[in-house]
C-alpha cells in the first residue's frame, strides 16, 4: 500500500497567485494550505510538523519575509520541519539561481510567472504522487 501524498504549504501574500497556484494543485490532485505571510507559515509548520511534504515560499511578504521564515524554520523548528524542503517562489531575479536560495536555507526555486509543469515536477519530487 502506498503512502498518501503529503500536503503542500503555499506561503504567498498575493490573492491572485494563491488562487492560480491553488487551481494548479487541485488539478494535479494535491491537498494544500495557504499561509498569507512568513509568520503564519512558521506558525502553521510548527503546529503541524508532519503534515507537509514541501513548502512553496514567496520571498517578499509582509510581517515576515520568506527568507526570514525559512531561517526561522531551519533554526528554531524541531525535525521534521527543520528538514522540510522549502522552494523559493519569486519574480525577484536575485533568487533565480540555486546558490542564492541554498545560502538562505531553501532547496530550490520556481520563477514567477508560475508554469504548471514546473510546479508538478517540484511537488511530485517532494510529495509523491497525488
Amino acid at each position: 500500500m502506498t503512502q498518501p501524498a503529503k500536503k503542500i504549504l503555499l506561503a504567498e501574500d498575493d490573492s491572485f497567485t494563491q488562487y492560480m497556484m491553488g487551481e494548479i494543485f487541485s488539478t494535479l490532485g494535491y491537498d494544500y494550505d495557504i499561509a498569507k505571510d512568513g509568520q503564519e507559515c512558521l506558525d502553521i509548520v510548527c503546529a503541524n510538523p508532519d503534515a507537509y511534504g514541501v513548502i512553496l515560499m514567496d520571498i517578499h511578504m509582509p510581517r515576515m519575509s520568506g527568507v526570514d521564515a525559512t531561517r526561522s524554520i531551519r533554526e528554531k523548528a524541531s525535525d521534521p520541519p527543520r528538514s522540510i524542503p522549502i522552494i523559493a517562489v519569486t519574480a525577484d531575479s536575485d533568487y533565480h539561481d540555486d546558490g542564492a536560495v541554498t545560502s538562505n536555507g531553501m532547496n530550490g526555486h520556481l520563477r514567477k510567472p508560475i508554469i504548471a509543469s514546473e510546479i508538478n515536477a517540484i511537488v511530485h519530487k517532494y510529495c509523491g504522487s497525488a
